[in-house]
């Protein structure tokens, strides 16, 4: 794969988009912050050529899109897809707590043993 410096470069560029954000959508004013103005039109042409070699998808023109093969491109191995719609799972019952029986005020060992030395002697 023959590739022009400004079409390494703007590939990066969505690596770097790609690893930051995490996801195929992205902003193209956060691609056309990071080209220099002196690479500006040299940048541009690159991004149209990746336009034509379908590595990415031009999306309203605001965004993007990085397609399988912009992923491969870059070194990412595309994920897989997720379902639409997940599967519904029957609610699950959740036990109830137990109830712990309370014990009576001073039915302890100690508390008899402290009331014990306590207790007013007559």
């Amino acid at each position: 794969m023959d590739l022009t410096p400004g079409e390494k470069a703007v590939l990066g560029q969505i690596r770097v988009l790609y690893a930051t954000a995490g996801g195929r959508d992205q902003q193209v004013k956060a691609l056309l912050m990071q080209w220099p103005p002196t690479h500006f039109d040299a940048y541009q042409k690159a991004y149209g050529s990746l336009l034509a070699r379908a590595w990415i998808q031009d999306a309203n023109g605001q965004s993007f899109r990085i397609t399988d093969a912009g992923l491969k491109a870059i070194g990412v191995t595309p994920r897989a897809a997720v379902p639409a719609v997940e599967e519904r799972r029957a609610p699950q019952r959740v036990p109830a707590p137990r109830a712990t029986p309370v014990k009576a005020k001073g039915s302890g060992v100690l508390a008899r043993f402290v009331t014990g030395l306590l207790r007013q002697r007559a």
